[in-house]
């Protein structure tokens, strides 16, 4: 599969679990779960609660025991077959949370602690044999709806926004990564029909296409579809050619922009600036996002802070209208006068 990716010019990553390995015991709305082969080799490496039996993680799974040298030399080689036997150009690690304390008294520990405290040895492992293979590669770690741990944070290339439920947590979680990781750190900001979504029974139907609030915040656009048509099963997730037209129009300026490689500025506060602001500085330009609050009309002007002084043609290159020119001078920002609803997103170059 991923040779037949290659032909097409596209990379192609591993969409995979670490940790967790069924039993045979609970199950998934999916399947009910067998029992993995390593599980059925190497029973001992798995971690045991305080009655000596299996430790349950995320998704009900049981869980090897991160701190057993056994068990990261398994995962540095299981990364090797993925990577370099199978070809994949890298990772998404999902469902990143933690494991539970281990009291298996075969393994040893100072702490039942010892387990959890391990968890970042095994993410630092999948991480570092992959760039050594491929340095290319994209390793994300995906810690669905909720924040990121400090301790596997350093181990990937490209921070996830984890499950947004709607288009303004792509947005502050973006900022969140960029305060974290660094002004040019990449964030994705999953799949765009995460960017609205309506409540159906005890689910979520996404039905976003907010380009904008991945591409105006410097992260990096994803989106997830079906093509060709197979059916009224994936109705909702169909590449229309509606869509289709839509989707080449946003990532056309994402390709062109590239502002997932710019320097993420630091000149606006969430709860004080109206209206919602952000700026990106890219090779002499400065880009900004402003975002209407759904409740509140957006104001008629806008500031744009972080220039230095002189004069500066404004485009709105969302939709290639020009916006004229403004004056910067020391110690005073422009202020640019314009209407939206939705989203601006606008290029200022020195003149």
């Amino acid at each position: 599969m991923a040779d037949d990716f290659h032909k097409e010019n596209m990379l192609v990553q591993l969409w995979w679990l670490p940790l967790g390995v069924e039993d045979g015991q609970g199950k998934w709305p999916s399947h009910k779960y067998g029992v993995a082969d390593v599980v059925k080799e190497h029973p001992e490496w798995l971690i045991l609660d305080k009655n000596g039996k299996h430790g349950r993680m995320t998704r009900n799974l049981a869980a090897l025991c991160p701190a057993l040298p056994e068990v990261q030399e398994y995962y540095k080689r299981l990364t090797e077959r993925f990577i370099r036997d199978w070809g994949f150009d890298g990772s998404k690690l999902d469902n990143i949370y933690s494991v539970p304390m281990c009291y298996n008294p075969a393994h040893h520990h100072k702490s039942p602690q010892d387990s959890v405290n391990a968890v970042a040895d095994v993410y630092k492992t999948i991480y570092q044999t992959t760039r050594a293979l491929k340095p290319e590669s994209v390793t994300q770690a995906c810690p669905c709806g909720t924040p990121p741990s400090l301790a596997w944070l350093p181990y990937i290339d490209q921070a996830v926004t984890a499950d947004p439920v709607g288009a303004k947590q792509v947005r502050s979680r973006t900022k969140v990564y960029k305060a974290l990781l660094g002004p040019e750190a990449a964030v994705y900001g999953d799949h765009v029909e995460l960017s609205a979504m309506s409540r159906v029974g005890n689910d979520w139907l996404e039905h976003g296409d907010d380009f904008a609030s991945t591409i105006g915040t410097g992260g990096v656009v994803g989106t997830k579809f079906v093509w060709p048509d197979r059916g009224p099963k994936f109705k909702t997730v169909n590449l229309t050619r509606e869509k289709d037209a839509r989707w080449k129009k946003w990532i056309g300026i994402y390709n062109q922009k590239m502002l997932s490689k710019g320097t993420f500025l630091d000149l606006y506060t969430y709860g004080y600036d109206f209206p919602e602001a952000y700026a990106i500085q890219k090779d002499g330009n400065m880009y900004y996002a402003f975002f209407a609050d759904g409740d509140n009309p957006a104001p008629r002007e806008v500031e744009l802070r972080g220039l230095k002084p002189g004069t500066y043609h404004v485009v709105d290159y969302a939709e290639g209208t020009d916006l004229g020119t403004v004056q910067a001078s020391a110690g005073q920002a422009p202020r640019l006068k314009t209407e939206f609803k939705q989203h601006l997103l606008l290029e200022v170059t020195p003149q």
